[in-house]
């Protein structure tokens, strides 16, 4: 068993970006990842500009401007027409030259996220088209003799696969693509069938379910098809986490328990996503915010504990055991607490949003 912090270095370290890439229309571009780096070629503002439509004053004349408007070389200051005001500082209400962008100033760095307002740089440059990294393609194996797809209905001692469609929206809401959700029964066999289809499809690939001591998946990672590169995280709740590479595929192998599995994508398949979609890499570091009610946890792991952040303190959820079902859906993040075991009163907690 590893500590957490090792294991997200080992997927630092071991995973590699896609190289693939496309050029996109500039509002196409939002949520991609910028696959080369873009510099300005124009500054901007091009001349000194007035932010107010007013009175605008050279040493020994005036004239009227209006907002946005370029001003005569040697003005001092705008007036606007609301104000009374004397002796105004120079270059008051007055946008100067280059003071937005810098020619060669970069805008946008390889491996930077579009956002919307990433975007207000590009197009004041006239950027048309971007050179984009293209999504991963992410496919979704559960495994359990009892799963029933939402498609179907329901047998007596069957459960709807709610863990695949939640992982599988995660995968899309933090960039990248789903291409296949299947499910298949406890067996060694028809897993690594399944598995050998999936990665001709898949960048990446996450299962669920049949990871306890005698399971079959948690057996099959032993077979000399599977590289390793952890098994068992001290985190909770999702322990028996597992990190693999089959046939140059990496897999990530979470537990069937509800809140288990989907902490464990939290905690470590969102971050694989982002080094394989090519995604900088930052610290990580959550909000640190008041906790307003004492909780306990296992003192010699990493917790995440789920709960809501109300913008003055956080509050964990009422339970967060391992087979919990419907947790998330109440929550907004999560905690994450390392080698603490009580909580008290508004101690520091440091939080994480779940983030798109």
């Amino acid at each position: 068993m590893i500590n957490y912090e090792k294991a997200l270095n080992i997927i630092t370290n071991k995973l590699n970006g896609i190289s693939s890439t496309k050029e996109l229309a500039l509002l196409c571009s939002v949520k991609h990842i910028c696959a080369k780096s873009i510099y300005a070629t124009t500054s901007l503002p091009t001349h000194p500009t007035a932010l107010k439509d007013g009175i605008a004053f050279l040493e020994n004349k005036n004239y009227e401007v209006s907002t946005g408007d370029i001003l005569k070389k040697g003005t001092m200051f705008v007036v606007p027409y609301e104000e009374d005001i004397q002796n105004p500082p120079n270059m008051y209400n007055i946008k100067k030259a280059e003071e937005d962008i810098k020619k060669g100033e970069l805008l946008i760095a390889k491996g930077e996220l579009i956002t919307a307002y990433g975007i207000t740089s590009l197009a004041s440059q006239g950027v048309k088209k971007v050179e984009v990294f293209k999504k991963p393609k992410v496919s979704i194996l559960s495994i359990g003799d009892n799963l029933c797809p939402v498609q179907k209905k329901i047998k007596k001692g069957e459960v709807y696969n709610s863990n695949a469609l939640t992982i599988a929206t995660r995968v899309l809401e933090v960039g990248a693509k789903i291409a296949k959700v299947w499910q298949v029964k406890n067996n060694q066999i028809a897993i690594k069938e399944h598995l050998q289809e999936l990665q001709k499809y898949s960048d990446f690939i996450i299962t669920t379910g049949a990871m306890s001591r005698y399971d079959a998946m948690n057996k099959l990672i032993y077979d000399n098809e599977f590289q390793i590169l952890f098994h068992k995280v001290e985190m909770a709740p999702a322990s028996p986490t597992a990190f693999t590479i089959f046939e140059n595929v990496p897999i990530l192998h979470l537990t069937g328990l509800p809140l288990s599995s989907l902490l464990g994508f939290e905690l470590l398949g969102n971050h694989a996503i982002k080094i394989i979609k090519n995604e900088l890499h930052k610290k990580r570091g959550g909000l640190h915010v008041r906790n307003r009610k004492k909780f306990t946890c296992k003192g010699s792991y990493t917790n995440a504990v789920p709960g809501f952040f109300d913008g003055l303190s956080f509050k964990h959820s009422s339970s967060f055991k391992a087979g919990m079902l419907n947790i998330l859906a109440k929550c907004n993040g999560y905690a994450l607490i390392k080698n603490r075991t009580t909580i008290k009163k508004n101690e520091t907690v440091e939080f994480f949003v779940f983030k798109n």
